[in-house]
């Protein structure tokens, strides 16, 4: 199923939510986050959340890891005004706000935030580049970015990977980890740290596949009908195929603003 196609509509958040957990539209629920944020002390500090979905993430970092003020932003109206509400739900609102934001042209000013957070949200952004240096200006001195994204690997795409990318309304070119990095590095960031996720992946993508068509089956159906929910069986088997062949490669990064 395309995001493009859906816009984000309520069936297709909920079907991601079934995978990954409420409020998250990537993998790896709030482990995830943990894994990336871990050995950061969070406590008191001012967060940018950039692309900030259904606002799960976010609301792990204020909920479990004590974070002074999250604001999280994401192009979506609708996704921000699912993520207020499941932050409400939570009773975290008072330290976390929505906000329908591009994050190439932040409404913040210099040096507001003590640590920039992402979790696989500029994938498809034509303008990485805009992003990290608009993130870099409203960072402080001695902040980080810790963030993990979709990368890809370095040979040429696959069948599977090209098909995968088609279904789900992927249309451009995504970066490698190490490309990534140097992008960090040349718009002034140091003490750049990349971790490739890809083995973790290959295994969790498998149990996806295995979910979707046996035990939470019956769910995808309720919501989605029969047809559209061999369609996410048929995109989530591409994808795992993608993953074992070393195409499609979730990442970790952390980088310091001097």
């Amino acid at each position: 199923m395309s995001k493009d196609e859906t816009d984000y509509t309520n069936e297709f958040a909920v079907g991601l939510e079934l995978m990954w957990g409420e409020g998250f539209l990537s993998p790896g629920g709030p482990e995830e986050v943990d894994l990336i944020v871990r050995g950061l002390d969070l406590q008191d500090k001012a967060i940018l959340d950039v692309g900030s979905g259904l606002g799960g993430p976010s609301i792990r970092l204020v909920a479990q890891h004590d974070a002074g003020r999250v604001v999280g932003i994401d192009l979506e109206p609708l996704n921000v005004e699912r993520a207020n509400n499941y932050a409400a739900k939570a009773g975290v609102s008072e330290r976390l706000t929505f906000q329908a934001v591009d994050g190439s042209k932040l409404p913040f000013e210099d040096e507001s935030f003590d640590i920039i957070f992402s979790k696989d949200a500029i994938t498809e952004a034509p303008n990485k580049e805009d992003i990290f240096l608009e993130s870099y200006r409203v960072l402080r001195s001695g902040g980080q970015v810790a963030m993990s994204d979709w990368f890809r690997g370095s040979a040429a795409y696959t069948p599977e990977m090209r098909e995968w990318m088609k279904q789900v309304g992927l249309t451009l070119e995504m970066t490698t980890l190490d490309e990534t990095a140097d992008q960090l590095r040349r718009i002034g960031f140091v003490d750049i740290c990349i971790e490739d996720r890809n083995e973790w992946y290959r295994d969790y993508s498998k149990r996806e596949v295995e979910r979707m068509a046996g035990e939470d089956r019956h769910h995808f159906e309720q919501l989605l009908g029969k047809e559209e929910t061999n369609d996410w069986i048929e995109g989530t088997s591409l994808k795992s195929q993608a993953v074992a062949q070393g195409q499609l490669r979730p990442g970790h990064l952390r980088a310091r603003k001097p």
